[in-house]
């Protein structure tokens, strides 16, 4: 069944040519378009070749859109915010603003699963142990 990706504030469609379209602002204010997988753990992303982007950096993203921040922090730490809808179903899509940390979380009623091999090394913010 084919996910959709929606702007938690608009609720605009970010799904476009099976990926996810996300505006993406650097430190510096540098800006730049991402592309990313709908594969939940996969962390391939498509992007200009000049906006450089160093492992560690701190990226804010924001709907292309309503240009609103995707920021949402969770004991002091900062994770993007997006909306999955499945089979009828929302679930809320987190996932570290820090380039090269691969830790995706997606939580839903009585649903909670976490991907990538730095998940397990946050805290668990949403109550329950993940299931891997």
């Amino acid at each position: 069944m084919q996910k959709n990706f929606i702007c938690p504030f608009c609720s605009g469609q970010l799904y476009l040519n099976e990926r996810i379209v996300l505006s993406a602002q650097k430190h510096d204010g540098t800006r730049g378009l991402i592309l990313l997988t709908p594969e939940l753990g996969d962390y391939r992303a498509i992007k200009h070749p000049t906006f450089k982007i160093i492992a560690g950096e701190h990226i804010d993203f924001y709907c292309p859109l309503c240009h609103k921040n995707l920021m949402v922090e969770r004991n002091d730490k900062k994770f993007t915010q997006v909306t999955m809808i499945e089979t009828g179903d929302e679930f809320e899509v987190f996932f570290s603003q820090i380039a090269g940390e691969k830790c995706t979380y997606v939580v839903g009623d009585d649903y909670f699963k976490a991907y990538g091999e730095d998940a397990d090394e946050n805290t668990n913010f949403w109550g329950v142990k993940p299931n891997y």
